[in-house]
């Protein structure tokens, strides 16, 4: 019987033992699966767009308060609705100090503007802002913007008109129109106001950057626009008379002859380097006489002598720019020089087309077409910084910060800046980006595309669209 009892314990043990075998097995198994929900769990939880994190996030709302269910995907907003985001911190690009003295700076997109703190300069600022940044094309080069066309194809129908001044000279001006370009849908008729625009150095209607701010100025604004042909530049020279950079006679003429057609119209200005300088000359010239009721000056450089001396000093300045801008100038002498000689005595054609660089070209042409004897006096006469604080119409001041003929490299002792925002009528803005002239920008940052109007376009709509807007007109002046 002992070994009977002996022989049940031992059985009775081997299940015992085979139980709890089993049971370890199942706990253990157990753990493995409690822990593997454990993690997956915490996976669940850690996803924001998960059922769990969704039903955790009910069961720690107040109970009493009735929550709204989220479909699964979507999350309620936690920003309240009456939230203001900061305004965006933008860099640093010029702290308006110059030379010992503080300037009125505002900084944005990485350009920025320098004024008097006017109500209307501040709300055009506030227009400026709106561009946002400048596109950069991944191509974009200063150099080679300068050099080339603005990249941006468009077609203007033009009308020419002929005048003729006392000596017998011809000067075209072509008219562009809305209804002629197709720029006034559905029949809507075209602005009463009228852009008279001036080019740079032997510039016309149909150079590339004239084109795309014409149009411009014809689709978004609905403004008739007279454009300027330098003498000898799409147009032929007559009677032996030229346009110099220091005449404002041609300038005079345009503006009159807009003024006439168009009696009852309020009369604008654009002015494109050279063209640029001559325009703040006028208007403070002429302050209490011009017509004019606002003006937009791109890529002046206020004192020609100086920018050429800082450029003809290095290699490249001598090489490539100044002689790029000799090579151009040049072209009305290649067309029609034989007929300059016949009408300038003494006028060596030879020596001015064997100019490489613009000093040795001004060598000739002020002294033997321009009627001056001394190269300094031309110079003084050419500036227009003397007449920077006679300026009494709004005027906006566009600069690219890499211009390499006015802004690259150490400006600041060059441009005057400081005069500019002295006077409360001036708004100087300097773009990131631009070159001289060109201001191509692509359709995203970086891209490959470019884009279908420059910078300069759009700021020149901003501008000509908000100076004549403005109800209250006392603040013009």
């Amino acid at each position: 019987m002992a070994d009977a009892a002996s022989k049940g314990k031992d059985v009775q043990e081997e299940s015992f033992g085979e139980k709890n075998g089993v049971e370890d097995d199942r706990k253990e198994s157990g753990s493995d699966s409690q822990s593997e929900l454990s993690f997956w769990s915490l996976i669940e939880l850690l996803s924001p767009l998960s059922p769990m994190a969704s039903s955790m996030a009910e069961r720690t709302e107040d109970s009493k308060k009735k929550k709204k269910k989220i479909p699964y995907g979507f999350r309620e907003s936690l920003v309240p609705e009456d939230y203001v985001p900061p305004p965006k911190k933008h860099p640093i690009v010029f702290e308006g100090s110059m030379i010992g003295k503080e300037l009125h700076v505002r900084n944005f997109h990485r350009h920025f503007a320098c004024y008097q703190p006017t109500d209307f300069n501040e709300a055009l600022v506030n227009e400026l802002e709106k561009l946002g940044e400048y596109k950069l094309p991944a191509w974009y080069s200063s150099m080679l913007c300068s050099a080339a066309p603005t990249l941006v194809e468009h077609s203007v129908k033009y009308e020419r008109v002929e005048l003729y001044d006392s000596s017998g000279g011809l000067l075209a001006v072509d008219w562009a129109f809305p209804e002629a370009n197709d720029c006034c849908p559905d029949g809507e008729p075209s602005s009463e106001c009228v852009l008279c625009v001036f080019p740079g150095l032997a510039g016309h209607s149909d150079k590339d950057y004239i084109r795309s701010f014409v149009k411009r100025i014809l689709t978004a604004l609905r403004w008739k626009v007279c454009v300027l042909n330098w003498r000898g530049f799409n147009c032929p020279l007559k009677n032996g008379k030229v346009s110099s950079p220091v005449d404002l006679t041609d300038m005079t003429m345009t503006i009159y002859h807009a003024s006439k057609r168009f009696p009852t119209s309020p009369i604008f200005a654009a002015g494109f380097s050279m063209g640029s300088n001559q325009l703040v000359k006028y208007i403070g010239m002429n302050a209490e006489d011009h017509m004019l009721t606002a003006a937009l000056s791109v890529c002046n450089g206020f004192e020609y002598e100086l920018h050429l001396q800082r450029l003809e000093q290095t290699p490249l300045g001598e090489q490539v720019y100044s002689r790029g801008m000799t090579y151009l100038h040049q072209e009305y002498l290649r067309n029609y020089g034989e007929e300059l000689r016949e009408h300038v005595e003494g006028f060596e054609l030879e020596k001015a087309l064997a100019a490489a660089k613009h000093s040795e070209l001004d060598e000739v042409l002020v002294k033997q077409v321009y009627g001056y004897h001394d190269m300094q006096e031309y110079y003084n006469q050419v500036a227009s910084r003397p007449f920077i604080s006679k300026v009494n119409i709004p005027l906006l001041c566009l600069q690219s910060s890499d211009d390499p003929l006015f802004t690259e490299g150490d400006w600041r002792h060059v441009l005057p800046v400081d005069e500019l925002h002295d006077n409360k009528h001036i708004v100087y803005f300097e773009s990131e980006y631009g070159s001289h002239l060109n201001f191509v920008e692509a359709t995203i940052q970086q891209g490959l595309l470019r884009e279908e109007y420059t910078f300069c376009d759009r700021a020149a709509e901003a501008f000509f669209r908000f100076a004549s807007s403005t109800s209250d007109r006392k603040i013009l002046f």
